[in-house]
């Protein structure tokens, strides 16, 4: 497929010690050894676990064989967080659909489809209270997200997804995952700009 002028050439993360640089998203993050993060192994088996749990709900029909995969998954015991950018692959139909929209629109949208996506949470034992479009500080900057709120095995989890639809081929979801208290901002506080 052709590039357009606006689209940034794929590529994925790279990891240099505790530093994750995703030129692509145009953001990285210096995550201290209280970190774990995931190997390659341990993230190509990301995706296939979420079709397992998904398998019998409508969510699998919507995702099907979208080519996604996890750049980087991370976890921290002491703030009980992990943090993960997910990469998912669009038609030119759906690149398209996308430029139409702005990031809140995009969050609506997504909103739309809620009552499929807490049975997809349901099927993986997360029950979700609430799911809304907040403002958080990202990069220095307002950016518009998704927050799910729920309980999973009894412990409050307090999700934050900042979706990056207009890079091109491929949309980057960041998504901090905080547990019995929401320290997603504090994970966001990581992240800084690169070009």
């Amino acid at each position: 497929e052709a590039v357009t002028p606006a689209e940034t050439p794929v590529s994925m993360g790279r990891m240099e010690g505790g530093t994750y640089t995703n030129e692509y998203a145009g953001y990285a993050c210096d995550l201290d050894s209280s970190w774990i993060f995931y190997g390659a192994e341990e993230l190509q088996e990301l995706p296939d676990n979420v079709k397992e749990l998904i398998a019998d709900t409508e969510m699998a029909d919507v995702i099907g064989d979208v080519p996604q995969f996890t750049d980087m998954m991370a976890e921290n015991v002491d703030l009980m967080a992990t943090v993960n950018a997910l990469y998912q692959k669009h038609t030119m139909q759906e690149r398209l659909g996308f430029t139409m929209l702005s990031d809140e629109e995009l969050i609506d949208s997504t909103l739309e489809q809620q009552e499929m996506m807490k049975e997809a949470y349901t099927q993986a034992g997360m029950d979700v209270e609430s799911m809304e479009r907040v403002t958080v500080k990202f990069l220095g900057e307002d950016r518009v997200a998704l927050r799910t709120v729920g309980t999973t095995a009894e412990i409050p989890f307090y999700m934050v997804q900042i979706f990056d639809y207009h890079l091109g081929q491929y949309s980057v979801t960041l998504t901090v995952n905080t547990y019995v208290e929401d320290n997603t901002q504090q994970v966001l506080d990581l992240f800084y700009p690169v070009s």
